[in-house]
């Protein structure tokens, strides 16, 4: 069950939602502060872009009993190879909802008219409710009358038909003690995490300014500051990867008059190798791992792409449509695990369109024009995922600060 969860914040310090390339002043300083608040998450868009739940299915057979039981049947000789495949213990679910509070925190410096340092970091305090459920029960007495319907011709006696007919009907209790004394995972149920995200730092430079348009350009490094995923708990949710990324992005825009304006971001990613000891899967659709091991992991880089409209009321309030869109590449697993390697990297790229409406009060225009004392801004979003790969499909609402000092 070790799903993403994106809450892609958007910058704290780019006082001017339109104006893209604005920046601080030299000396002027920027402190940004945002509230998230996220919807019950119960559903992600998987590989197919379908919207499913957040529930992790497994199945029991008669091959997970002998992995469990160390080979206790072994087809053709003990029991039949048609009964084998179709032996049925039980098929399982984990059900999970998660709900997030995210702090965000933000500070800017005008170095110069044309060059701002910033930083920003989040602090989450996430909540994952979780279950082990039943889907499908055994279909013991349906291979015991299909072993004595055949005569029982490879056995020595009736013993093992009689033995799988009387076999231990596995209910979640069960599920839930192999998971912890077999595969060595923390017992599933409610978890509870909190902890700061990766760092982000970096420098806006505007590159261009022509007054009704211009350019910014943003490098920058994401510090592995975060909490990493715990391999040895199904339900936690990491908020760090756990390596250093470098990124560069784009910021333009175009001012049409005093009650309209257009602004642009693009952003890639380049996330750094890392090693990491993870779960070893020994199937494509199948989680639960007793092994864990060393891997050489290289996360995909990522591609970011913001457009909104600003459309100002008067001097103090504005609204912003924003579209953003989301790509992350197929991740890549070297180890000595051949076939845990390409089950980890399989269907890994990731894609998320999300669509936002922000109402901002802000008193940065009368500031300038010399109405009011303080320049600030407080803006109110409302944010959606419509769409994507792979990503969890989560509203959320935002309240954000900015002062200006």
């Amino acid at each position: 069950m070790k799903w993403f969860l994106a809450f892609w914040l958007m910058s704290f310090l780019g006082y001017a939602q339109a104006q893209t390339w604005a920046q601080l002043p030299r000396g002027v300083r920027a402190l940004g502060y945002r509230n998230v608040t996220t919807t019950p998450i119960k559903s992600n868009f998987n590989q197919f872009r379908s919207e499913t739940s957040l529930s992790t299915n497994f199945r029991v057979d008669a091959i997970t009993l002998n992995e469990i039981s160390e080979n206790i049947l072994i087809p053709g000789e003990d029991i039949d190879e048609t009964a084998y495949n179709n032996l049925l213990i039980g098929e399982y679910g984990i059900d999970a909802q998660a709900r997030a509070n995210v702090h965000g925190f933000g500070f800017g410096y005008g170095l110069t008219d044309k060059i701002m340092l910033y930083a920003e970091i989040a602090y989450y305090d996430v909540n994952v409710n979780s279950r082990i459920k039943r889907t499908k029960g055994n279909n013991y007495k349906e291979i015991a009358q299909y072993l004595r319907n055949k005569g029982n011709s490879t056995y020595n006696d009736k013993q093992l038909t009689e033995l799988i007919d009387r076999m231990v009907d596995v209910n979640e209790n069960n599920i839930q003690s192999v998971i912890t004394n077999y595969y060595g995972y923390k017992p599933i149920g409610n978890w509870q995490g909190k902890g700061y995200d990766d760092m982000e730092a970096g420098v806006m430079i505007k590159a261009i300014d022509k007054g009704t348009w211009g350019l910014q350009v943003y490098p920058g490094v994401i510090l592995p500051t975060g909490m990493q995923d715990d391999p040895n708990i199904l339900q936690d949710v990491g908020f760090g990867d756990g390596q250093f990324d470098v990124f560069g992005e784009l910021g333009t825009g175009y001012i049409v008059n005093d009650n309209l304006s257009f602004g642009t971001r693009f952003r890639y990613t380049y996330q750094t190798p890392t090693q990491k000891d993870l779960r070893v899967p020994t199937a494509r659709d199948f989680e639960l791992s007793s092994e864990k091991g060393e891997f050489d992991v290289k996360y995909g880089d990522k591609l970011n792409f913001m457009l909104n409209t600003t459309i100002a009321v008067n001097d103090w309030f504005s609204f912003s449509p924003v579209y953003r869109y989301l790509y992350q590449m197929k991740s890549e697993y070297d180890s000595s695990f051949a076939d845990a390697n390409k089950f980890l990297s399989l269907d890994s790229d990731k894609q998320e369109h999300q669509a936002q409406l922000t109402a901002s009060v802000s008193s940065i225009q009368p500031f300038l024009k010399k109405k009011f004392a303080l320049p600030a801004q407080i803006n109110f979003n409302i944010v959606q995922t419509v769409a994507g790969k792979n990503v969890p499909k989560v509203g959320r609402f935002e309240v954000e600060f900015r002062l200006i000092f």
